[in-house]
C-alpha cells in the first residue's frame, strides 16, 4: 500500500526539493541540482546533493560530490548553526572528516546529531574530536557505549581519561531524575463520539485483534533483528544512505529503519511506496519506535481504517492518550474488556474504555412507574 500522506519537517521544505527526492524530477534537474545551479537556500542545496550521492546515474552522483566538496567553511558553518538543521546534514558534515574549529563543534553539540554519527566519531576521531564529545556529557550520559568507543580511541588525552571516569562515577547508570510529566488534557464526561469517517475493518464475529506483544516478547524480537544480516548491512550505513533505503528496500530493512535513533530516518519509512497495511499495524505495535511515528501513523485515515491499525494504537502504551481516544469506540467489545485490564495503558484511556464497555455490555435501565 503505497504511503500517500507526507510526513511534514520541523521547516516546510521547497517544492522543488521534495520533487527530487521523490524520484519525479527529470535528469536534466537532478543533474543541475547536483552541481548546485538550481535557486535554493543553501541547507536544502547541501541537502540535495547529499541524497544524489547515492543516485542511480553517475553523471549526477559525480557532479553531487564535487559540489559538496567545494563547499565553503562559512556556509557549512552557518548550516550547523541553525537549530533546524537536518540531521542528514550534520551526519554527512561530521563524517567527512574535514570539520574543524567551530564547525566541529558546532556539529558535536547540535541536538539532533544522531547517536550513530558521535559513535563512529569517537571510533575514529582525532584528539580535537575526541575533546569535544567528551564535553557533550549529556549525550554520553544518555548513551553510555560512547564510554567505551572513547576508551579504546587510542587518540584519547589522559586528562580526557580522567573526566570520562568522573562522569561514569557520578553519572553513568545512575537512576536518572524522574520528571512529573504535564498533565493530559482534561477528557470530556462522556466517551468520545464516533467519528463521521468509515469504521475500521472489524475483525471477524467472535474473534478479537492479533495478541499484542509483551515487553519480553518484543526484546526477543529485537534481539532477532539484530542478529541478522540485514541489520549488520544497515548499521554501516550512513543517514543519507538509510533515507535512500528507507523508500527502496525491503520489509525487513524497513522493520530496521523505522527504530533507527535518527528521527528523519524513521519518518522516511513512513513514506515507503512498498509499505503494507500488515507493517503499519506492526509499527504502531512497537513500543520503542519514537512517539512521532505513532502520530502520523494515528493520523493517516486510510491506515486507521485497518482494524489492527486502531487496535494496535490503543494498547501501545506510547501512544499519546489525546490520539488513543479516538480509536476506543470502534473497538469490537472483547478487545475493549481488554484494554480495561492492561494495566500498561494510562488509566485516562483504561476509564474510558471501562464507560464505553459498561455502556455495551449492561442492560438498559427501566423507567419507573409514574406517580398518580
Amino acid at each position: 500500500m503505497a504511503a500517500t500522506e507526507t510526513v511534514t519537517p520541523a521547516t516546510a521544505r521547497n517544492p522543488l526539493v521534495e520533487r527530487i527526492l521523490s524520484g519525479s524530477a527529470p535528469d536534466a534537474i537532478r543533474l543541475s541540482a547536483a552541481r548546485g545551479a538550481l535557486p535554493l537556500p543553501a541547507a536544502d542545496l547541501a541537502y540535495v546533493q547529499i541524497c544524489l550521492l547515492q543516485d542511480s546515474l553517475s553523471e549526477v552522483a559525480q557532479a553531487a560530490a564535487e559540489s559538496l566538496g567545494k563547499t565553503t567553511p562559512e556556509t557549512i558553518l552557518e548550516i550547523l548553526r541553525d537549530a533546524r538543521c537536518d540531521t542528514i546534514l550534520i551526519d554527512h558534515c561530521a563524517r567527512t572528516g574535514g570539520l574543524t574549529g567551530a564547525a566541529l563543534e558546532a556539529a558535536i553539540s547540535h541536538p539532533a546529531i544522531p547517536d550513530s554519527t558521535l559513535e563512529a566519531l569517537a571510533t575514529s576521531g582525532n584528539d580535537e574530536t575526541l575533546s569535544l564529545i567528551v564535553t557533550n556529557e549529556v549525550r554520553i550520559i544518555r548513551n553510555p557505549a560512547l564510554l567505551g568507543l572513547l576508551r579504546a580511541n587510542q587518540n584519547l588525552t589522559s586528562d580526557n581519561r580522567r573526566r570520562l571516569g568522573e562522569l561514569e562515577r557520578d553519572f553513568v547508570g545512575k537512576e536518572a531524575v524522574k520528571v512529573r510529566q504535564a498533565a493530559a488534557p482534561a477528557a470530556p464526561a462522556a466517551a468520545p463520539a464516533l467519528t463521521e469517517e468509515a469504521p475500521p475493518e472489524a475483525p471477524p464475529e467472535g474473534e478479537t485483534a492479533p495478541p499484542v506483544m509483551t515487553p519480553e516478547e518484543e526484546r526477543q524480537y529485537e534481539e532477532q533483528l539484530r542478529r541478522t544480516p540485514a541489520f549488520q548491512r544497515v548499521m554501516k550505513l550512513n543517514v543519507a544512505e538509510k533515507v535512500q533505503l528507507a523508500m527502496k528496500g525491503n520489509a525487513e530493512e524497513r522493520a530496521i529503519l523505522v527504530r533507527d535513533t535518527a528521527k528523519m530516518v524513521a519518518l522516511q519509512v513512513l513514506k515507503s511506496p512498498k509499505l503494507s497495511d500488515t507493517e503499519i499495524a506492526g509499527f504502531a505495535a512497537q513500543r520503542n519506535v519514537c512517539e512521532d511515528i505513532l502520530r502520523v501513523i494515528a493520523s493517516h485515515r486510510d491506515w486507521t481504517k485497518t482494524y489492527g491499525v486502531a487496535h494496535a494504537l490503543v494498547r501501545n502504551p506510547k501512544t499519546p492518550p489525546g490520539l488513543t481516544l479516538q480509536f476506543l469506540p470502534r473497538l469490537g467489545t472483547r478487545d475493549l474488556r481488554l484494554v480495561t485490564a492492561d494495566k500498561n495503558i494510562p488509566e485516562l484511556v483504561r476509564r474510558h474504555a471501562r464507560t464505553l464497555f459498561l455502556a455495551r455490555t449492561q442492560p438498559p435501565k427501566k423507567l419507573g412507574k409514574k406517580a398518580h
